[in-house]
């Protein structure tokens, strides 16, 4: 559960039986609760001149406490409708908390004591407020939460602001028992807040918790992927390497294949062509006995022929008359056109 700090200041302990009121309402919240006084800035010779009752038995706050607390309720006795030196000094020590935001997101609540009833608890309020808003701590007033303060048949202490009592200006008027209901109420109140609050944030820790703890094996398996990976990379580049070479020597039989295929067919063009002009050779010089025309191709393409097909061999032994060649001559200009 939660922890308050009710923190105060009181000269003649009006102000700390309204805080013991507060604790009441706090405890049966079950919330965990201290009591703290500041520092006494005022000498024994001008107490004793005050006639001031010796202080509450209570421990005196320190600066570095105020971290170890989740909210704060802070008993105010006014001074012309402002806060005393003594809680004045106290806050100003906390420069250091504010620097590093120590006290941010904290929560706080305030009840007074006046020694008339028109002698300023709400505008303490507003004066004490100022350090709640440079910590950026939430403050939490009181409303009209409880209907004793819609009753005006008698003087009773306290506002919206929070809980109060009205001491007269010698002391001699002791909290109420409306006021110290209010102020139970006050304490009641302040808890339901806090510790819903608190209910709120540990449920958001929670599931933010169980989202990592369901993402940490999705990432574990996927740093478990990249390890594979990297742990065999000469097996992924040999399967790759193989790949490779067999990839080129098939494209280069397949290279070899095709230049085998369009040297033949070259040759065969070219035996058709020599066996052509044999042809017109012998119905020109029928007497005349000539080379055949398959010698006439040049020895560079007759090597680049060999072997010859079985279809260029016979190519070469069947004459071509001119009009198939007119016929090819004329394919190839519409080719040629195209």
């Amino acid at each position: 559960m939660p922890t308050v700090y009710i923190i105060l200041y009181s000269l003649y302990h009006h102000v700390y039986k309204v805080a013991q009121a507060v604790q009441k309402g706090l405890e049966a919240e079950g919330v965990d609760v201290k009591l703290f006084q500041v520092t006494e800035t005022l000498s024994d010779e001008i107490l004793s001149k005050l006639h001031a009752p010796d202080r509450p038995n209570l421990p005196i706050i320190t600066v570095d406490d105020l971290t170890k607390a989740d909210a704060f309720m802070f008993g105010i006795p006014t001074r012309f409708g402002t806060f005393p030196s003594q809680l004045k000094s106290f806050l100003d020590a906390t420069g250091a908390l504010w620097a590093t935001g120590a006290l941010a997101g904290k929560f706080a609540g305030t009840f007074f004591s006046t020694a008339s009833q028109h002698g300023g608890q709400e505008t303490t309020a507003y004066t004490f407020m100022t350090y709640f808003a440079h910590h950026g701590i939430n403050y939490v007033p009181l409303g009209f939460a409880n209907s004793h303060l819609f009753d005006n048949s008698e003087v009773i202490g306290g506002s919206a602001w929070g809980a109060g009592t009205v001491a007269n200006g010698d002391g001699s008027r002791e909290p109420t028992v409306k006021e110290l209901e209010i102020a139970t109420t006050q304490g009641e109140n302040f808890a339901k807040i806090l510790t819903a609050f608190h209910r709120g944030s540990k449920a958001l820790d929670s599931t933010t918790d169980a989202a990592d703890a369901a993402a940490a094996p999705a990432a574990t398996d996927a740093q478990t992927d990249d390890k594979i990976e990297q742990v065999n990379p000469s097996t992924s580049g040999a399967t790759a390497t193989a790949g490779a070479v067999g990839a080129a020597a098939g494209a280069t039989a397949a290279a070899n294949a095709a230049g085998t295929k369009d040297t033949i067919n070259k040759a065969s063009a070219d035996a058709n062509d020599a066996t052509a002009t044999s042809g017109t050779d012998k119905a020109a010089n029928a007497s005349k006995t000539t080379t055949p025309a398959a010698n006439s191709a040049k020895p560079t393409e007759t090597a680049s022929a060999q072997p010859q097909s079985k279809p260029a061999a016979a190519a070469q032994s069947k004459p071509i008359s001119e009009k198939p060649a007119a016929k090819q001559e004329k394919k190839k200009n519409d080719c040629f056109c195209m």
